[in-house]
C-alpha cells in the first residue's frame, strides 16, 4: 500500500507566510501519495510558540481553511505549525514539516510613527511625475537577530538596503482601490543589515496611483509620489530599533526621467554617475546631484493591510525569434506570441545614443499596428552612457506585445537574441492543475488558455475596455 503524506501546509493559502494580516490564520494542507480509498477522518495540529508546543486533535475530514486552534497571534507575532492526518482503519500520515507563520502590522499604531513622505520640491502636477529616489542612513549593532521591512508607496516602489535589491517582486505593491485598501509588503532583511552604518533607498514611480489612467486623466488617487516605510531591527538582547519614514529622509530625482503605465519609461543612463551609490551608506553626492528634504503627507486613505495574493514577479524570459524590416524600412522584432512584460537590453554604443522601443500586439500591412493602442504610447526610451556595455530594463511600466519596433539601435551591438530578450511578468500564481489528452489541437487550446489567464491576472495586466482583460494598452482613451 502506498503511503500518504502531507505535501504542503499553508496559512490563508499564502505560500510565503511572512507578514500575514490575520491574527487567527486558517490552515490548509495537501496530500501526496497514491493510496486507494484513503480518506482523512481526523487530524492533529501542533503549534509551537515561544518554545512551547501544544497539540490539538480534531475529528474532521476538512483540510482546507481549518480554523486556527491556538490563542490569537499579535502583531509581528510568530508561530510554527505542523500537521498529521488520520484515516479510519488505514495508516496515518507522518507529521508534516514545521511551517512558520508571522503576522504583519495588524493595527495602525503598530507603524511606530511612520508616515507617508514626499520630496519637498515644486513640480507641475498636470505633467508626468519623474520618479523619486528616497534614502536614509542608520546605524546597527553587530548582534542582529532579525530585521523586517514593512513598505508601501503612493505609486510603485523598488527598495534597496546597502545597495542590494529587497525582494524579487515587481510593480509593487500592485494595483488597488487606494481609498479603501492600501497594501503594504513585508520583507525579511535580516541578512542585509550589517554592523555600523547602513542605508535604505527606495525609488517610487507613478504606477496606477497618479499616472494617466483610463479616461480619468492624471492624479486619480493623488498628486504626490509618496513612500511609507517601517524598518525594524531586533538585536539578540531583545531590543528593537525602528527606522520609520519621517522628515529625516532625503529625496532626489535620477536617471528615470518618466515612467508611466500607458506611455512607457524614459531612462538617461548618463545621469547614473550623479547618484552612484545613492542606496549605500556614506554616500557622497556630486555637485550636480541635489538632494532635498521631504515633507509629511496625510495618512493614506485606505486601510493599511497585508497582501491577499502573491506579488507580480518576473516569471519567464522569452527569446527573440525574428529580426526583420517592415515595408517602410523600420526594424522590427518578433517574440512569437503575445506576452505581458518588457524588453531587457544588453547593449553598447556611443554616449547619447537614443534607443526607442515601440510595442504592439499585431502588425498591419507589415508595419507595427499602433491603432489599437489609441493614445497610449507604449514606448520605452533609453539613452546610453557610452562607458561600455550596459544592461537595461524598465522599472515602473509594462506592455502587452508580441512585436517591437526598435529605432536608434547602435552599430556597435548586433541586434540579436543576446542583445534583446522579453521579460514576462504576472501575478506569481501557483499552478495546481494540469491537462493532457491525445488531441494536439485541444492540448494547444488548453495551453493558450492557460497562458492567457496567467498574463491577465488583475495585478499584472491592467488597461481598460475589452482589452482590459487580456493585453495592455486597451484602456487608454
Amino acid at each position: 500500500m502506498m503511503a500518504v503524506s502531507i505535501a504542503q501546509l499553508s496559512f490563508e493559502h499564502h505560500r510565503e507566510a511572512l507578514g500575514i494580516g490575520e491574527s487567527e490564520p486558517r490552515i490548509s494542507w495537501r496530500f501526496a501519495g497514491n493510496a486507494s480509498n484513503w480518506e482523512q477522518s481526523s487530524y492533529d495540529l501542533e503549534v509551537s510558540r515561544l518554545g512551547k508546543t501544544t497539540q490539538y486533535s480534531t475529528k474532521s475530514s476538512d483540510s482546507i481553511f481549518v480554523p486556527w486552534p491556538d490563542k490569537p497571534l499579535g502583531s509581528v507575532d510568530a508561530a510554527r505549525v505542523r500537521v498529521r492526518a488520520h484515516a479510519a482503519g488505514q495508516p496515518s500520515t507522518p507529521w508534516s514539516d514545521w511551517v512558520a507563520a508571522e503576522t504583519g502590522l495588524l493595527k495602525p499604531e503598530d507603524w511606530s510613527g511612520a508616515v507617508p513622505i514626499a520630496a519637498d520640491r515644486d513640480y507641475d502636477i498636470n505633467a508626468p511625475k519623474q520618479p523619486i529616489y528616497f534614502r536614509k542612513e542608520f546605524p546597527a549593532a553587530a548582534d542582529v537577530k532579525s530585521a523586517r521591512l514593512y513598505i508601501t508607496a503612493l505609486g510603485l516602489y523598488e527598495a534597496y538596503i546597502n545597495g542590494h535589491r529587497v525582494g524579487d517582486a515587481v510593480l509593487a505593491p500592485g494595483w488597488q482601490s487606494y481609498n479603501n485598501r492600501h497594501v503594504y509588503d513585508t520583507y525579511d532583511v535580516t541578512n542585509s543589515i550589517r554592523k555600523g552604518q547602513n542605508a535604505i533607498g527606495v525609488t517610487v514611480g507613478e504606477g496606477w496611483f497618479m499616472g494617466r489612467i483610463a479616461f480619468a486623466g492624471r492624479n486619480f488617487w493623488g498628486n504626490n509620489l509618496g513612500l511609507q516605510v517601517l524598518l525594524t531591527v531586533t538585536t539578540k538582547d531583545g531590543k528593537t530599533t525602528s527606522i520609520p519614514t519621517d522628515d529625516s529622509w532625503s529625496a532626489n530625482t535620477g536617471p528615470i526621467l518618466s515612467s508611466e503605465i500607458y506611455d512607457g519609461e524614459t531612462y538617461d543612463s548618463r545621469l547614473e554617475a550623479d547618484i552612484a551609490g545613492w542606496n549605500e551608506p556614506s554616500f557622497n553626492s556630486t555637485s550636480s546631484s541635489k538632494w532635498v528634504g521631504v515633507k509629511s503627507l496625510p495618512p493614506v486613505k485606505g486601510q493599511l493591510m497585508s497582501p491577499d495574493g502573491p506579488p507580480v514577479r518576473k516569471v519567464e524570459e522569452r527569446q527573440l525569434e525574428k529580426v526583420f524590416k517592415s515595408p517602410s524600412g523600420k526594424t522590427l522584432i518578433d517574440f512569437g506570441q503575445n506576452l505581458v512584460g518588457w524588453l531587457h537590453l544588453n547593449v553598447e554604443g556611443p554616449a547619447g545614443t537614443n534607443i526607442t522601443l515601440h510595442h504592439a500586439e499585431v502588425l498591419e500591412k507589415g508595419e507595427l499596428a499602433l491603432g489599437p493602442l489609441r493614445t497610449a504610447k507604449a514606448t520605452d526610451t533609453v539613452i546610453l552612457h557610452g562607458n561600455g556595455p550596459q544592461t537595461w530594463e524598465p522599472s515602473f511600466t509594462f506592455h502587452g506585445f508580441r512585436y517591437a519596433q526598435i529605432d536608434g539601435w547602435p552599430e556597435e551591438t548586433p541586434l540579436d537574441a543576446k542583445a534583446v530578450k522579453a521579460i514576462v511578468v504576472h501575478s506569481d500564481l501557483e499552478q495546481t492543475g494540469w491537462f493532457q489528452c491525445s488531441n494536439a489541437l485541444l492540448n494547444k487550446f488548453h495551453s493558450n488558455a492557460r497562458v492567457d489567464r496567467r498574463r491577465t491576472c488583475l495585478w499584472a495586466d491592467g488597461q481598460l475596455s475589452l482589452q482590459y482583460w487580456w493585453l495592455l494598452e486597451g484602456l487608454a482613451p
